[in-house]
């Protein structure tokens, strides 16, 4: 299915839950622009990386219902791949991989290499703070 937005190889970080996730979301496009990839936060691209919470009955609901949106976008070709990371996909990832198994991959909070891999970017140790 062809994407319908002009946005090609833009990946959209979305971010969800508590500041952990925000300071992980940073990291995260830190090391893909020193990858050389196009990277915005919560705006249009047709990569997504969601970025979820998993604690709180709120916040897990909030990125259940973020990671069916974007299926459904996906679906409906408005993006290309979606993937998801943080402590719903660490706590959850067999429940949700049976539950949502049109998402491209799952990522566990420590997984960021494989994550960046999965995204065609390079770790950079330099960059570990």
């Amino acid at each position: 299915m062809r994407t319908k937005t002009l946005k090609k190889n833009k990946i959209n970080v979305i971010t969800l839950g508590c500041s952990k996730n925000v300071y992980d979301s940073e990291v995260l496009m830190g090391q893909l622009k020193a990858s050389g990839k196009e990277v915005v936060h919560e705006e249009e691209g047709n990569i997504v990386v969601i970025n979820t919470c998993g604690f709180i009955n709120n916040a897990k609901e909030e990125s259940v219902n973020t990671i069916l949106d974007y299926m459904q976008k996906k679906e409906d070709g408005e993006v290309d791949k979606v993937f998801v990371t943080g402590c719903l996909s660490e706590r959850y990832k067999p429940d949700l991989q049976k539950e949502i198994p049109n998402v491209d991959q799952y990522f566990g909070t420590t997984e960021l290499p494989q994550l960046l891999k999965a995204l065609g970017a390079d770790y950079k140790h330099e960059l570990d703070w």
